[in-house]
């Protein structure tokens, strides 16, 4: 069985939806938790501890704690996973009914893309009901999904890591890695 976590990115140019897969939660749990005592022993004061470990947000590891970002990713390398994306060059503004409709297309790629018979797949809460009921009708209607659910990000690592490197993709996707983060992962990714 696999478990795909699954995020996206969004920038002017360019509509990431990508994500995790792995064959074990488990194993996922365990490198989060050793990467979550790495940075407890680091030297930092206990509030940027805190801040950076209660969820590890893509926004705040780029901007402010690249190096630590660094290590989350190579952290991900000891995982025996994939890091799985589809994307889509935009050619228009977004407005909700493209948004949510390119978000759907791009999952569908992925899904249709890997070949074992049972996913589970976990994307990130949207605050949308509709919009999450259509994801869980659509995506799980494919013959190869086993389940669907949404969740925060907060209380999922999965998603922790899905948030990470669907950024980074999206950041190499509009050449904006300065920071060489894509060249961590780049081995483990696949694109759709």
């Amino acid at each position: 069985m696999k478990y795909l976590f699954i995020d996206e990115s969004i920038d002017q140019n360019y509509y990431v939806v990508g994500g995790i897969l792995t064959n074990s939660e488990n194993d996922l749990l365990l490198v989060y938790n050793q990467f979550k005592k790495q940075v407890l022993n680091m030297p930092l004061t206990n509030k940027q501890k805190i801040n950076i470990t209660t969820e590890y947000k893509s926004t705040l590891l780029d901007k402010t704690y690249p190096q630590i970002k660094k290590k989350f990713l190579y952290k991900l390398n000891s995982l025996n996973c994939n890091v799985i994306y589809s994307h889509k060059k935009l050619e228009e503004k977004l407005n909700k009914n493209i948004n949510e409709n390119t978000y759907i297309e791009l999952l569908t790629n992925i899904i249709n893309a890997i070949d074992d018979d049972v996913i589970v797949v976990t994307f990130d809460n949207f605050s949308n009901a509709k919009f999450e009921n259509r994801i869980i009708e659509t995506i799980g209607s494919l013959a190869n999904v086993k389940s669907i659910k949404k969740d925060y990000s907060y209380n999922n690592k999965g998603l922790q890591f899905a948030d990470n490197v669907v950024g980074v993709i999206r950041r190499k996707l509009s050449n904006t890695d300065s920071n060489g983060f894509f060249d961590i992962i780049s081995k483990r990714t696949i694109e759709i």
